[in-house]
């Protein structure tokens, strides 16, 4: 039996398109970077105990999530997606597309952040 290769995006007929990435304005472009360089799962929450302690002890102020809902899902899809892509599940694909994108956004991203679109660039 061969091997299939499951992602939360499996059905969809329609691939993802370079006009997908055109759909994020330059402010999402600008999340999406964010969201390259630091792992969202990493972070240290700001309201917990430890996080409290640690702003106190050691004056240093922890990351906040972007006051925008629709961004911060953004930064923490695209974070998954970029740090912990095999672990992305339905339940991260659905509260993206909760948030207003679409299936094709979802899907350009990935493929984005797995290295798929870097490729042509190095080559």
């Amino acid at each position: 039996m061969a091997y299939l290769g499951f992602t939360p995006l499996d059905g969809e007929s329609r691939t993802a398109t370079a006009s997908d990435a055109g759909l994020f304005s330059s402010t999402e472009l600008r999340v999406i970077s964010l969201a390259e360089r630091i792992d969202a799962t990493r972070e240290i929450a700001p309201h917990s105990r430890f996080g409290r302690f640690v702003e106190w002890a050691l004056g240093v102020r922890l990351a906040r999530p972007l006051a925008d809902p629709r961004l911060e899902s953004l930064r923490r899809f695209a974070s998954l997606a970029r740090h912990h892509a095999d672990e992305l599940g339905d339940d991260d694909v659905g509260s993206f597309l909760a948030s207003g994108y679409s299936r094709g956004q979802a899907q350009g991203l990935l493929a984005y952040l797995r290295g798929e679109g870097r490729r042509s660039r190095l080559a």
